[in-house]
């Protein structure tokens, strides 16, 4: 007997201290491919692992054969399994996640450095993800038709020459929009007017908007907002070929590639545009200018261990565009008759680093560093007698950041400094005085998130940003700005949520702005920044947001209506003197932009429907004067209709409506329609796809000419209105 009880002892003592360990191996539900990234953690002990490239996250060190697991992961519905662990048969367990399809919620956010989702996220940020597949079949080299999915944006063409655009937000100018890849600021400047032309979206997995100042987050810059351009990771092996052909003269070569071996990681992006000079109206100019563009962005990712990732990257993008007589762009001669051309060509090499080690499951430091230098020259043989406006220089620009973040129950913290430099050096041609700039910012920042309860948070930020600049003309000791942002979310329930928000910004003068662009910078003065300022601006917005699928999975309705305002004080503003020279200075006016959007989109069963409208009241108050931007509609809708049975078929239908727009002649010029359908189908590996843009054929050019002046000195007009008008264009994408 006492033998036995000490067996029984033994045994219990033994079962007692025991360890289990298992092994959860999380894929797709569809497609079985491995998950890398998700999260599988224990509620009840509190352990926690992300799986690796094979889907496979390792949990040890439990004294239970029991647990329920929870898996989680962006993109996708989270899970609850329950396992329980048998002497003699393997601890591996599958878990298969369902796409949330649906479920916007619970996309994560990455400008705002939060962490969080859509749904609880202070912040009112929109996200784009599965319209990011259709504009790429719709323009493959570009991102314009992409980032004009959302309201209260528009692209706005500088040059009919080259074709040159920016992007404005809330009325706004394009030079108050920041543009950011991969939350680095590696566009602006001299190639403002060029960057959504020349950013191919193959390999992009989300697209971050946020509205409204955002300069707290990044620094100067986003008066307007910012846009954030998130690139795919390499969380699966695939290839993907893009092909695509218009029937005014494009042609996409484009190819995505990621890879896995080990502990690395890669994606690969290269792209090849080419573009015939385009003349919609016969007038014997390009109303698009023949294009040739490669751009290549490889991807380097190391993760040695599960505490440290690291990755390298590269851009290399080149590109030639040509507009103006067609004689001249087709390798004709120059005449009396044939003179006018605007040749552009520009080079762009850009590294990107990140390095990410994390200290636990709730604490992480991040360090970035960039570096780009941007080369373009403009020739702009202007008239009969061969006068050209040249214009060349190299733009060389640094970012470096670090940033630690830590989570908690009720918060999140990021503490993080950076410094940025950007300059700019003109080459010498046939100018009086050079237009060189420098600037020089070192700022620091914290943001913090506070889940005051379970249906309150606050979000709150506050940067200070010391930005020095100088010209051959003169510069600044250094201006010092203090920029404080607040965000509130109250979720009145399961559907109904409130944000009220608003924050200060900054940008420093420069002489590379939308206005300047059509002039090829000729006769524009440098800017001496011992006199004229930057610009400071004070925004808010409030939104409210319903959004329920009604206990069905076949249906989500989300309805949004939000109301913004924006004040610039002392905006710099291009002046004449009486010598003709242009000069931009400060104008001691105050630049207001006002308004409000209203968002609706339903899904039901296998369609999508959205419809917004945006009202836009922007204007310059001089005084008792109040005088309208230009190029602005006040009354703007955008919309589209998709059908998508995964598998086989994908059919698209947009729409947008403008209301006149002011021009410089002090006219205002018509509303414009326009609408567009897109077919694809799938034959397993296999996209065909064919677009119909713009059927009805709506260009600026049937209601007036682009050019005036006399024909011995052709001057362009305002660009309000498609320049291409209808067009078709058709390929095929492979997936390997």
């Amino acid at each position: 007997m006492r033998t036995l009880i000490l067996f029984i002892f033994v045994a219990v003592s033994n079962y007692a201290c025991a360890q289990f360990s298992f092994t959860v191996t999380v894929q797709d539900s569809l497609t079985k491919e491995p998950l890398y990234g998700a999260t599988v953690f224990l509620n009840e002990v509190g352990i926690g692992a992300l799986t690796d490239f094979q889907g496979n996250a390792i949990l040890s060190g439990l004294k239970s054969p029991v647990h329920t697991v929870q898996c989680k992961l962006s993109g996708y519905i989270s899970k609850e399994t329950r396992v329980e662990i048998r002497e003699g048969v393997p601890g591996v367990f599958t878990i298969l996640l369902n796409a949330a399809a649906l479920d916007l919620e619970e996309i994560y956010i990455e400008a705002t450095r939060a962490n969080r989702t859509v749904a609880n996220l202070p912040t009112r940020t929109e996200v784009l993800t599965e319209e990011i597949d259709e504009a790429a079949s719709m323009e493959p080299s570009k991102i314009s038709h992409l980032i004009t999915h959302s309201t209260g944006i528009q692209v706005q063409t500088t040059s009919a020459g080259s074709n040159g655009s920016v992007v404005r937000i809330q009325g706004l100018n394009g030079r108050y929009t920041q543009l950011l890849k991969d939350g680095f600021p590696l566009y602006g400047g001299f190639s403002g007017s060029l960057d959504v032309m020349q950013i191919p979206p193959l390999d992009l997995r989300q697209v971050e908007y946020i509205k409204g100042s955002a300069s707290t987050l990044y620094g100067g810059g986003a008066i307007g907002g910012l846009i954030n351009l998130i690139s795919k990771k390499p969380q699966k092996e695939e290839t993907l070929l893009h092909v695509n052909v218009s029937h005014i003269g494009a042609k996409d070569f484009n190819l995505f590639s990621s890879k896995l071996f080990g502990k690395f990681g890669m994606t690969t992006l290269a792209s090849m545009h080419l573009h015939k000079r385009y003349d919609a109206d016969d007038d014997g100019y390009s109303d698009l200018p023949e294009v040739s563009k490669f751009n290549f962005n490889p991807k380097l990712f190391w993760y040695p261990n599960k505490t440290n990732e690291l990755y390298l990257g590269g851009m290399i993008t080149r590109e030639e565009r040509m507009g103006g007589d067609t004689r001249l762009i087709d390798g004709y001669d120059t005449d009396i008759h044939h003179f006018y051309y605007d040749n552009q060509n520009s080079t762009r090499y850009t590294s990107q680093f990140q390095y990410k080690h994390t200290f636990s499951k709730t604490a992480f430091f991040t360090l970035k560093n960039s570096v780009s230098a941007f080369n373009r020259s403009m020739r702009i043989r202007q008239n009969v007698s061969g006068n050209l406006a040249r214009f060349a220089g190299k733009q060389f620009n640094t970012f470096s950041e670090a940033n630690f973040s830590t989570t908690k129950d009720k918060y999140v913290l990021n503490i993080g400094a950076n410094i940025y430099s950007d300059r700019f050096t003109e080459k010498s041609l046939d100018t009086n005085q050079l237009r060189n700039q420098e600037y020089f910012t070192l700022g620091v920042y914290l943001n913090h998130l506070w889940d005051i309860s379970d249906n309150i948070a606050l979000e709150s930020g506050l940067r200070t940003d010391r930005a020095a600049g100088s010209t051959l003309v003169g510069k600044n000791s250094g201006e010092f700005f203090v920029l404080p942002r607040i965000s509130a979310l109250f979720k009145a329930s399961k559907s109904v949520s409130f944000r009220l928000g608003g924050g200060m910004g900054y940008r420093m003068p420069t002489i590379f702005n939308e206005e300047s662009e059509p002039y090829a910078y000729a006769n524009i003065k440098a800017i001496d920044l011992s006199t004229v300022l930057a610009e400071r601006s004070y925004g808010g917005n409030f939104d409210v947001k319903f959004s329920s699928n009604f206990g069905t999975e076949d249906m989500l309705l989300s309805l949004n209506q939000q109301f913004f305002y924006n004040l610039i004080t002392d905006p710099i503003l291009l002046n004449a003197d009486t010598g003709g020279s242009l000069f931009y200075t400060n104008s001691g006016e105050l630049m207001h932009s006002r308004g409000f959007e209203s968002q609706i989109k339903l899904t039901l069963w296998k369609f999508t429907w959205f419809f917004g409208y945006t009202y836009t009241d922007a204007f310059i108050e001089s005084g008792s004067s109040l005088q309208g931007l230009l190029l602005n509609p006040k009354h703007s809708i955008k919309g589209d209709l998709l059908f998508v049975e995964d598998g086989k078929w994908r059919i698209g239908w947009d729409y947008e409506y403008k209301s006149g727009q002011l021009l410089s002649s002090g006219l205002r010029s018509p509303s414009l329609f326009t609408t567009g359908v897109i077919v694809e189908r799938t034959f397993g590996n296999f996209v065909i796809f064919l677009n119909a843009e713009n059927f009805t054929d709506t260009r600026q050019t049937r209601y007036a000419s682009l050019l005036s002046g006399t024909a011995q000195t052709p001057q362009f007009t305002d660009v309000w209105a498609p320049l291409d008008g209808f067009f078709f264009n058709s390929g095929l994408k492979l997936k390997l």
